[in-house]
């Protein structure tokens, strides 16, 4: 019971923890946990009411709630599900609990409640004193509110827990330099890439390379990599095409897009980089054709995206009407994005 109330990291004495189990199975909730999984949070929530009304786990139920929520951009709600699920859990800590933990710090980031996420972190690493990624959190949540120096000191424990996470080591470039320590960030890198370089991979070099502004080492580290057999390919392709991007050469990363979609052409996430390219070179009829093999692979992680930029690009055809249309439809599928919204008012007036 201490351990639980720890583990939440924050008040929650009046909350009677009584276990909130059930016999009745869930199917309804592993429906729900399905469409969290692509994407369709209201249908995920429809699915959870229904295990509520079938009598399934309670735990379960408010976890999933507070998920959907956390996806649906309602930190609020999220938050206090993920509350009620924790307090429906007795016994013994273990990976749902942790895991459940992340989600409700990252729904105090999102609402500004800097302190709550921070005490949460707290609670976690009071368990997991080595957890590299609690750490990294924990130092986004000190920067957020203004304390750099323990942020600072977060990240430099996280790197020393796990100094070959560079996916992390990158996070936390991007956080320093958005918080405004530039320099920091990018010693950060760089002593990655003098610390590691016997044995980063290509890639990881490549990567580094990319956001210390190398960019001819990085197409070379890249280039290199994409001709290894055992690495995945699409990471690579991506980044190699940024490096053309970045440079406003946008022939080069079309070619590279271009020539990994002839032999995988798979990718939602590459048509969708291909297609802002095209936008970008003006080709917007190309771009609509891009985003739209896009759509027809139906990622359910690039849908939104894909369907808001072909939208986009026939705003910059000048088809009002086709794209008016289409924020319709991408509306009733999408109807908590307010930004399109926004942009649905002023198509309506063209």
């Amino acid at each position: 019971m201490k351990k639980r109330l720890a583990i939440a990291g924050i008040a929650m004495a009046a909350i009677a923890l009584t276990g909130c189990g059930s016999l009745a199975g869930r199917h309804n909730i592993d429906s729900g946990f399905a469409y969290i999984d692509s994407h369709e949070y209201s249908s995920a929530l429809e699915s959870f009411d229904a295990a509520e009304e079938n009598g399934e786990d309670q735990g379960l139920i408010h976890r999933g709630r507070g998920i959907a929520y956390l996806h649906s951009g309602e930190a609020e709600m999220a938050a206090e599900e993920l509350l009620m699920s924790l307090a429906c859990d007795e016994g013994i800590v273990d990976d749902m609990d942790f895991d459940t933990n992340y989600y409700l710090a990252e729904a105090y980031l999102k609402l500004g409640e800097y302190n709550k996420a921070k005490e949460v972190y707290d609670a976690i690493l009071e368990l997991r004193s080595k957890d590299s990624n609690a750490f990294y959190l924990r130092g986004i949540a000190e920067l957020a509110s203004g304390n750099h120096d323990k942020g600072y000191s977060d990240f430099t424990k996280a790197i020393s827990l796990n100094s070959r996470d560079y996916s992390m080591i990158i996070m936390i470039y991007k956080a320093l330099d958005e918080y405004g320590y530039p320099d920091e960030a990018t010693n950060i890198l760089q002593t990655a890439m003098d610390n590691g370089s016997d044995f980063m991979t290509n890639f990881e070099k490549g990567q580094i390379s990319y956001y210390l502004g190398n960019n001819a080492e990085a197409q070379s580290f890249l280039e290199a990599a994409r001709n290894e057999r055992e690495q995945e390919k699409e990471p690579v392709v991506i980044m190699l095409g940024q490096t053309g991007e970045k440079q406003g050469d946008y022939n080069y990363a079309i070619s590279v897009y271009r020539t990994y979609l002839s032999e995988n052409p798979d990718s939602a996430t590459v048509y969708n980089q291909l297609g802002m390219c095209q936008i970008r070179q003006g080709d917007y009829s190309s771009a609509v054709a891009s985003f739209e093999s896009g759509l027809a692979l139906d990622d359910k992680n690039l849908n939104q995206a894909l369907s808001l930029n072909r939208i986009t690009a026939y705003e910059y055809m000048g088809e009002f009407e086709n794209a008016a249309y289409l924020m319709q439809t991408y509306l009733q599928t999408y109807p908590d994005d307010e930004a399109a919204r926004r942009e649905n008012i002023f198509l309506s007036t063209r």
